[in-house]
């Protein structure tokens, strides 16, 4: 079935005899059907939600006297309920298609086609030809229309969420775009780690028993840290039924967009309604001193004795990970052996299978391999390590890191190949804003931070051109220029692009309170270690002034422009528009000089 146009077929039916096997469906206890959720984003909607505050008022019946606290949020609950499958209803499958929304309209094509068909059929003439014809014809321009129109919504929103770095709904959304994936069940590893489990039941078998031992597995925690951890006194005021001050504060408290508990009412619904300091003081650490005044290109003013702040990075701890720098080895085996010593005092084990060093060799040299060890366990001694979508390597680069957001964003190209690029269904307007919303961002994540060199430009844009060069149909043979097919596309270069967001997070960075790490990291430096001679390694504060310059934007008075998020954001959008209008001149010019 190519297209949901041809969902009619004159083809007649068959009569034919089928068996059937029925077999008893399994019992479902009530505690056991899971919750539908309901669909929140429509109170963003401000009639829809004065609606649901309405059906609020008209199924909440007043509690009887003297009730507990249990039966007041049971009739609360019961009468949001009710009011929420009347206003707003629930959420739909998470991977929808163009006509999942559209059924309404697209039925409404297909059956005019339809009953035309019926007449055909019934009274062959010619005019009734014509008019079938026609209705065939209007079917397939309103599909293609409704199919425009949904995957330009959904690109726009998809790059919205990009632009304002609402990571959790642009990865909802990218999951809407590619569709449902097939669920695959690997092969488990027994208890010796050399057999491989590939049947059901034995992968069951092989989790129950590794639960079992994890979750039974003894605390060893000393009664004396347990003595010596400080005793809050009891209070008795927490055993009183919540007042409606402490309701609104747990409120305000909570976060939007999280799974709802067994009661399945989500904080919209209401909203709408109504380790210890035990790390020794003598740990290694890395030493930076910074100096939030004169200018953070004035790397001089770091020199003085007095006006500098030291503070000290021991340690990065992001929900269960700990990445511990160290200066020399003996630092880091310190680092570990402390660490490591606290985690045991408090019950907890470290992973050494999971447990990686990476040595980042300074310019020039080649540092021999450290031995570092828990537990009796050497660590892997790895080249690169990948961390929350980004590759760290023992090069202070980001060459790994371009490729391989590039490798990702050839996958997101693939997997809309067949639905968006290859389908002719849909207008090339279309298919260039579903490739900046999916593929460019996809490409470009995290590409604020990175420290580019002109090779990694170069990858970046090859990858660029050769997409837009297949969305486009444009072949090797036209010798057509790589701006004629940014114009004809009307899409930035890859590189004014990074320019924009890198500025954009600079002006961010700046609006920091001086205690955030990253204000720190970039008015600051280094306490110990110099840097070589020569022609040292691109630092981020070079490239963020080189910016600056090609932006025509002065960077001793960036940060006064930058402390007005306004203002800087017009300023950004300015120099960027200068700086790919003179980039597209500069290329235009040497395209003629070539000839």
């Amino acid at each position: 079935m190519p297209g949901a146009d041809d969902c009619w077929t004159d083809h007649r039916l068959l009569i034919s005899r089928l068996n059937f096997k029925t077999q008893r469906p399994p019992r479902r206890t009530p505690d056991s059907i899971p919750h539908r959720r309901f669909d929140c984003d429509k109170l963003r909607n401000p009639q829809l939600a004065q609606n649901f505050r309405e059906a609020c008022e008209r199924h909440l019946v007043d509690p009887v006297d003297q009730a507990s606290v249990e039966d007041h949020w049971t009739t609360l609950r019961d009468a949001m309920t009710r009011a929420a499958e009347e206003t707003i209803g629930f959420v739909s499958k998470k991977n929808q298609d163009w006509f999942d929304e559209n059924d309404g309209t697209i039925s409404l094509l297909i059956e005019a086609k339809r009953q035309t068909r019926l007449i055909l059929e019934n009274q062959p003439t010619a005019e009734n030809k014509r008019t079938h014809k026609q209705a065939v014809a209007d079917c397939q321009r309103g599909i293609r229309e409704v199919q425009n129109t949904w995957w330009q919504r959904k690109a726009a929103d998809t790059q919205n969420y990009a632009d304002q770095r609402d990571l959790r709904r642009f990865y909802a959304a990218t999951k809407e775009v590619f569709g449902p994936t097939r669920s695959s069940v690997g092969g488990l590893k027994d208890v010796d780690g050399a057999t491989t489990i590939t049947d059901s039941e034995g992968i069951l078998s092989r989790w129950k028993s590794h639960f079992e031992n994890l979750l039974n597995d003894q605390a060893n925690t000393p009664n004396d840290l347990i003595r010596m951890t400080p005793q809050y006194p009891v209070r008795h005021w927490m055993s009183l039924p919540p007042s409606i001050q402490d309701f609104d504060k747990a409120i305000k408290c909570m976060k939007p967009g999280k799974a709802p508990g067994p009661d399945n009412i989500p904080l919209e619904l209401l909203t709408h309604a109504a380790m210890l300091n035990e790390i020794p003081p003598d740990t290694p650490t890395i030493d930076l001193q910074f100096r939030m005044d004169g200018g953070v290109f004035n790397l001089a003013r770091l020199r003085a004795k007095t006006k500098t702040t030291k503070t000290l990075l021991r340690e990065m701890q992001y929900a269960d990970d700990n990445a511990n720098p160290g200066q020399t080895a003996e630092d880091l085996q310190r680092t570990a052996t402390t660490y490591n010593t606290v985690y045991e005092r408090f019950g907890m084990q470290v992973n050494t299978d999971k447990t990686k060093a990476l040595i980042q060799h300074p310019p020039g040299q080649i540092l021999p391999n450290i031995n570092t060890t828990i537990n009796e366990h050497t660590l892997e001694e790895v080249e690169q390590f990948s961390y929350l979508g980004s590759i760290l390597t023992s090069t202070p680069t980001c060459k790994k890191d371009v490729e391989n957001r590039i490798r990702a964003a050839h996958s997101a190209y693939g997997r809309l190949s067949c639905r968006v690029f290859n389908n002719h269904a849909l207008t090339m307007a279309t298919k260039i804003m579903v490739f900046q919303a999916i593929v460019l961002s996809t490409l470009l994540y995290a590409c604020e931070t990175w420290t580019l060199y002109r090779s990694d430009i170069q990858s970046l844009e090859r990858f660029q051109q050769y997409k837009l060069r297949q969305i486009l149909k444009i072949p090797w043979e036209s010798h057509t220029t790589n701006v004629a097919v940014l114009n004809q596309a009307s899409v930035t270069s890859v590189e004014a692009t990074i320019i924009h967001h890198r500025l954009r997070w600079a002006g961010h960075v700046q609006r920091m309170e001086p205690f955030r790490l990253p204000k720190i990291m970039l008015y600051g430096e280094l306490a110990n270690g110099t840097r070589p001679r020569g022609a040292p390694k691109l630092r981020y504060k070079d490239q963020l002034k080189r910016t600056l310059a090609l932006t025509n934007i002065d960077p001793s008075s960036w940060e006064q422009t930058a402390r007005d998020r306004a203002t800087w954001r017009r300023a950004v959008h300015h120099g960027t528009t200068a700086f790919e209008e003179k980039r597209k001149e500069n290329e235009e010019a040497k395209r003629r000089r070539r000839r």
